[in-house]
C-alpha cells in the first residue's frame, strides 16, 4: 500500500475482527502525520534521515533502532522524535506543522531566552558579536592600508620633485593620485561599515541587565542575597542557580558594585499609584512581565516577574527604565573599548548628547553602542505616566529594603580582582554588560553539532557503569529529580539522551563523588528548568547533529521560505507573539488575562495575514514609528481606541527589512510590491456606494473609530481614512466577504455581501440605482474607502447620526402612544 495514500490506518483497522492488532498490524499502519509526507517524499527520504535507526537492520528490533554500540545513530525516542526536524531545519527559529514542532521550537526559543548562547557557541545564535568584530578588523585593516597608502604617496611626491625627466616626475605623480583615490574609495568602504556596524549595535541584545548601573538601579544589600540562589527571591527568573561559595559572592558582588557607573541620575517626584498600576496592567506590560506568585501568577514569562521589585530598584532608575528602557547611562566605544563620558565630548567642543542620531564617537568618528542591550521597547509613554508606573511598582514588595542585612563589604578595593577573576570563570559577562569584560569569549564549549558526538566522549564521570546498567538514579535532589521528563532512571541510560537531560536537571551531576578544586568543578549553573523544558532543551541537541546527508537534503531555501526564516528569528528576539497571534490556534499571554475575556476587540490585532492586508512601505514606516507621528507619540497610530499599546522597538534597518520581507512572504505577496491604481468613481457610482456605506443593514461607521473624541471611545476598529496607503484593495475585498475566514473571532461579521449571478451583491437593501449594475459591489464599496476623505466621513457620520435619531424619536413616540392606548 503506497505509504502516501489519504486514508489513515489505525493498527485496529488492519487487525482481524475480533482480534487484537498484533505486530504485523503495527507495522502498517499510517505515519501520524501524513502532511509532513507531502513534503518529504518517502521515495527520496525514506524513514531513517528524520526518525535515525539501521534502516538496513532486519535481524532484531534492538539493531534496526540502532540501539547497540556499533551504530552511531540510534532511533530518537519517543518524547525526542522531532530532534530529526534539527538536523536539517537548523536555520528554522519556529517550525510548526500541525501537531508536529512545538516542542523542538520551545527548545530553539529557550536556548537564547535562558542565555545558552551566553557561554555556548551554536551556529546562527548571537552572531552579531562575531560580526562585529570581523568589522572592527576589517576597519583597522584598511586605515592602516590608507597609513600606508598616504606615506607612500608622500614619498613618491617628493620622488617627483627630484626626478630627472618631465616623464618620470608625471609617472610617479600619477602613482601618487591613484594611492589618492584609492584611499577615497577605502573611506567609502569604512562608511559602510560604519553603517553596518550601527546597524550590528542596535541588532546586539544581552539576556540579563546591564551591570554598569548597578550602583544607580541596585539596592546594595540586596545583591548578595541574589547572587547567593536567585529562585528564592523570584521562583521564576532567567538568572540561573550558580553553586556560589561566600567568599565567592563578596568578591563578585565587589566587582560589579567598584566598577559600575555613579552618574547622577534626574530626580523625580513620587506619580500617582493607582494610576501607574491601571497603565501597567492596560498598556502590554503584562504580555511579557508577569506579577504576583504561585498559582495566582499573570502575565507573560518573557520577561522577569516584578512582584519582589520594591525591594531592590531604585525608584529614579525605574522612572527612566519605564520611560526608556534602551536609554544608556554612557555611550560605549568598541573601537576604544571604553565607555565615552562627558569629558570625551567637550574635549572636542561637543554637547554631550548619543542617540540613535547622534551615534559617532567623538574621539575617532566609529559607531558608539548608544543604546542599552535589551529587548524591552518604549511604549511612548510621557514622563509622568512612566512616575506612576514606577510610582506603583516601587510598592510591589514583601519587606522592605532596609530589612537586607548591611554589604559593605562590596566596597573594599580588595576585593575587586578577586570579583573579576571569578566573574570571568563563570562567564558572567556572556548575558550582562560589564565594565572591563565587554569583550570576553564564551567559556562553554560549541554545541552546534553536540548531538554528533560518539557517546565515549561524553564524560559520565562516576556513573559511567550505572548510566549501562540502569535501575540506578544518580541524582538524588528532589527538585532537580523532578527535572527529569521520565522520572527517575529504570532502564539503562548510557546515551546521549540520557547525558543531556541529566546534564540539564543537574548540570554538576558529573562533579558527584569527586574533590575537586573551586577552579575545576563544572561551571554550567542550574537554569532549573520544568521537565518539559528539559525535554524541549534535549530534543534540540540530540537533533544538532554534523548532517551526514547530501546538501541538496538540507532545507537551505533561497526564495521566500528564506524570508521567512530569517524573520521568525525577529518575531521570537522580541517575543511579538506575546501580544499577537502569528499562527492559527496559537495563544498570546494577554489572551489569557481576565480583563480580555469577553473583550477579545481590545486585544491587540491578529497577523495572521498581515502581509496581504498591509502594503510594505507602510509597515516599514510604521514599525520604524508606530505611532505615525513626530509630535503626538503617546498614541498608538492606527488603533488609538485600544489601551494596549504597539511599542517602539527602535529596530535596525536589518532588523526592519527582515520583518517586512517576512510578513509579505508568510502570505505569498509578492517582493517587491507594486500597488494597485484606484479607479475613480463616477459621481453616480459614489452615490451608489456611499448608499452601501451609510446602510442600516450594515453601519459601518459605527463600529470604526471616526476621529471623534465621543464616538471613538466606544471603537472596536480602526478610522477608514487609514485604508489608503495602507491596505491592499484585494485583501480589503476578501476581508469584507468573509472575515472570519481571515481572522477567526473577529467582532466583524460575516455574510454581509452574497454571490448573485457570478457577481458580490450587498445582502441587505439597495436603492434602485443599483439595477442594472453588473460588476462587483464589493469592488465599488473598497474603491469608494480607498478614496474617502474626512470631509465626506463627517457628512455620512452626521447623515446617519440623523437618520438615527430620527428612527428613535419615532420609536419612542410609537411606544407613548401605544402605552397611553394600552391605559385606556
Amino acid at each position: 500500500m503506497d505509504i502516501r495514500e489519504p486514508v489513515k490506518l489505525t493498527a485496529a483497522a488492519m487487525a482481524a475482527k475480533g482480534k487484537r492488532p498484533d505486530e504485523y498490524a503495527r507495522a502498517f499502519t499510517s505515519h501520524p502525520e501524513p502532511g509532513l509526507l507531502k513534503i518529504h517524499d518517502p521515495d527520496k527520504f525514506g524513514c531513517t534521515p528524520c526518525h535515525q535507526g539501521n534502516g538496513r537492520a532486519t535481524t532484531s528490533v534492538e539493531k534496526a533502532h540502532g540501539n547497540y554500540e556499533h551504530w552511531l545513530w540510534p532511533l530518537f525516542s519517543k518524547g525526542n522524535y522531532e530532534s530529526g526536524c534539527q538536523i536539517c531545519h537548523s536555520a528554522d527559529m519556529v517550525l510548526v506543522s500541525n501537531d508536529v514542532g512545538w516542542t523542538l521550537s520551545e527548545g530553539k526559543d529557550l536556548f537564547r531566552q535562558r542565555g545558552c548562547m551566553g557561554c555556548h557557541r551554536y551556529e546562527g545564535y548571537d552572531k552579531e558579536p562575531e560580526d562585529l568584530l570581523s568589522i572592527g578588523q576589517q576597519i583597522k585593516q584598511i586605515e592602516q592600508e590608507k597609513r600606508d597608502n598616504t606615506k607612500e604617496a608622500d614619498d613618491l611626491m617628493k620622488q617627483a620633485d627630484k626626478a630627472d625627466t618631465n616623464d618620470e616626475a608625471n609617472r610617479l605623480n600619477d602613482r601618487a593620485v591613484a594611492l589618492r583615490v584609492t584611499n577615497s574609495k577605502l573611506d567609502l568602504r569604512i562608511v559602510q561599515l560604519d553603517r553596518s556596524t550601527k546597524s550590528l549595535l542596535q541588532d546586539l541584545k544581552k539576556v540579563g541587565p546591564n551591570l554598569k548601573d548597578v550602583r544607580l538601579k541596585l539596592n546594595q544589600n540586596w545583591i548578595p542575597v541574589w547572587l547567593k540562589k536567585p529562585t528564592d527571591f523570584r521562583a521564576t527568573t532567567k538568572m540561573p542557580n550558580f553553586r556560589l561559595n561566600d567568599d565567592q559572592i563578596k568578591a563578585i558582588s565587589a566587582y560589579i558594585w567598584q566598577s559600575g557607573l555613579t552618574d547622577p541620575l534626574p530626580k523625580h517626584k513620587m506619580g500617582d499609584a493607582a494610576h501607574g498600576k491601571e497603565l501597567f496592567e492596560t498598556r502590554g506590560c503584562l504580555a511579557c512581565h508577569s506579577i504576583k506568585e504561585g498559582d495566582e501568577i499573570e502575565g507573560g514569562t518573557f520577561a522577569a516577574n516584578l512582584t519582589r521589585v520594591g525591594e531592590k530598584d531604585n525608584y529614579d532608575y525605574l522612572v527612566r527604565w519605564v520611560h526608556n528602557a534602551r536609554e544608556r547611562t554612557r555611550p560605549y566605544c568598541p573601537y576604544e573599548k571604553k565607555d565615552i563620558g562627558p569629558d570625551d565630548y567637550k574635549k572636542k567642543g561637543l554637547p554631550y548628547v548619543f542617540d540613535l542620531d547622534h551615534s559617532k564617537c567623538p574621539n575617532d568618528g566609529h559607531e558608539l553602542q548608544v543604546q542599552n542591550m535589551t529587548v524591552m521597547p518604549s511604549l511612548r509613554l510621557s514622563p509622568s505616566d512612566a512616575e506612576d508606573i514606577a510610582s506603583y511598582l516601587i510598592t510591589l514588595k514583601k519587606q522592605e529594603p532596609s530589612a537586607y542585612p548591611d554589604a559593605s563589604f562590596m566596597n573594599d578595593p580588595k576585593l575587586k580582582d578577586e570579583g573579576k577573576k571569578w566573574i570571568r570563570h563563570f562567564g558572567c559577562a556572556g548575558c550582562h554588560e560589564i565594565s572591563g569584560l565587554e569583550d570576553e569569549g564564551r567559556i562553554g564549549t560549541e554545541l552546534t553539532t553536540e548531538g554528533s558526538k560518539p557517546i565515549e566522549r561524553l564524560d559520565f564521570a562516576l556513573f559511567t557503569e550505572t548510566a549501562q546498567r540502569g535501575n540506578v538514579e544518580p541524582i538524588t535532589d528532589a527538585d532537580d529529580l523532578a527535572r527529569l521528563p521520565e522520572g527517575p532512571a529504570k532502564l539503562p541510560w548510557y546515551n546521549q539522551k540520557g547525558f543531556f537531560e541529566h546534564k540539564l536537571a543537574e548540570p554538576n551531576i558529573w562533579d558527584k563523588g569527586k574533590i575537586k578544586p573551586e577552579t575545576e568543578k563544572l561551571r554550567m549553573p542550574n537554569l532549573h528548568l520544568t521537565k518539559e523544558q528539559v525535554r524541549a532543551l534535549t530534543t534540540f541537541l540530540l537533533g544538532s547533529q554534523e548532517n551526514p546527508l547530501p546538501p541538496s537534503y538540507l532545507y537551505r531555501p533561497e526564495d521566500y521560505r528564506r524570508d521567512i526564516q530569517e524573520g521568525w528569528w525577529v518575531v521570537k528576539k522580541y517575543n511579538c507573539m506575546g501580544c499577537h497571534q502569528l499562527i492559527p490556534g496559537q495563544r498570546t499571554s494577554l489572551m489569557s488575562m481576565a480583563r480580555y475575556k469577553d473583550a477579545q476587540e481590545q486585544l491587540p490585532p491578529k497577523l495572521l495575514t498581515e502581509g496581504a492586508r498591509v502594503e510594505p512601505e507602510w509597515l516599514l514606516h510604521f514599525l520604524n514609528n508606530p505611532s505615525l507621528t513626530d509630535k503626538d507619540t503617546n498614541r498608538n497610530g492606527v488603533r488609538s481606541y485600544l489601551q494596549v499599546r504597539m511599542p517602539t522597538f527602535s529596530f535596525s534597518e536589518n532588523e526592519l527589512g527582515k520583518l517586512v520581507r517576512f510578513f509579505q512572504a508568510l502570505s505569498r505577496q509578492p517582493f517587491p510590491y507594486i500597488p494597485q491604481d484606484v479607479p475613480l468613481l463616477t459621481a453616480k457610482e459614489t452615490d451608489m456606494a456611499r448608499s452601501l456605506f451609510s446602510s442600516t443593514a450594515a453601519p459601518w461607521l459605527k463600529c470604526h473609530a471616526t476621529g471623534d473624541p465621543a464616538h471613538d471611545k466606544f471603537a472596536t476598529a480602526p478610522n477608514f481614512l487609514q485604508a489608503r496607503g495602507r491596505l491592499k484593495p484585494d485583501w480589503m475585498e476578501r476581508w469584507i466577504i468573509d472575515p472570519q475566514a481571515i481572522s477567526p473571532g473577529t467582532s466583524m461579521p460575516s455574510g454581509l455581501f452574497k454571490r448573485d449571478n457570478g457577481h458580490w451583491v450587498f445582502s441587505g437593501p439597495t436603492p434602485a440605482s443599483f439595477q442594472g449594475y453588473d460588476k462587483d459591489q464589493t469592488k465599488l464599496l473598497v474603491d469608494y474607502i480607498l478614496q474617502l476623505t474626512p470631509e465626506e466621513q463627517r457628512r455620512v457620520g452626521a447623515a446617519m447620526s440623523h437618520a438615527r435619531a430620527s428612527n428613535s424619536g419615532a420609536s419612542s413616540t410609537g411606544k407613548t402612544a401605544g402605552g397611553a392606548g394600552g391605559s385606556k
